[in-house]
C-alpha cells in the first residue's frame, strides 16, 4: 500500500533523472521469507526497470532493532551477482533503498559497486 502511496512522487522524480542502470537494496533471504515480499523492490518496482545486482546476507539481526552504533559497525552484508559484470563501466547506476537513518547499508551497496570498477553511482532512498 505504501508503494502506491509515495508511486506518483517517486514518478515525478524518476523522469527528472537518467539512469542506465537502476537497482536496489535487496532483502536478505530470512527477511523476505517472514515478510513474503522484498519492501525495497515492491517500492520501486512499477517505476523503474530493476536488475537485481546485489545479494544479501543475513546480519546478526536486522537494521531496525539496532541502535545508531550498531548500525556503523554491521560489517558488509552485500554481494555482487555475476550480472554485476555485464554492465558497462561509464553506465550510470542508481541505487534504491527505502529508508535512510544512517547511511551504512547504501554505503555498503554503493561499495560493491566501486569495488567493481564503477564511478558513477548515486543513490535515493524514500525516507531519510
Amino acid at each position: 500500500m505504501l508503494a502506491k502511496l509515495f508511486y506518483q512522487d517517486i514518478k515525478n522524480w524518476s523522469l527528472k533523472n537518467h539512469f542506465d542502470v537502476v537497482t536496489y537494496v535487496p532483502a536478505s533471504q530470512s527477511h523476505f521469507e517472514k515478510r513474503g515480499f522484498d519492501p525495497v523492490y515492491e517500492l520501486y518496482a512499477d517505476i523503474f526497470d530493476l536488475k537485481k545486482l546485489l545479494f544479501k546476507i543475513d546480519a546478526d539481526k536486522p537494521q531496525a532493532q539496532k541502535n545508531r552504533l550498531e548500525r556503523m559497525q554491521t560489517p558488509q552484508t552485500f554481494f555482487a551477482l555475476p550480472e554485476i559484470n555485464n554492465l558497462q563501466k561509464n553506465q550510470r547506476i542508481l541505487i534504491l533503498d527505502d529508508i535512510y537513518t544512517t547511511g551504512r547499508t547504501l554505503m555498503y551497496a554503493h561499495d560493491i559497486f566501486l569495488s567493481h570498477g564503477f564511478k558513477n553511482i548515486c543513490t535515493f532512498s524514500l525516507s531519510r
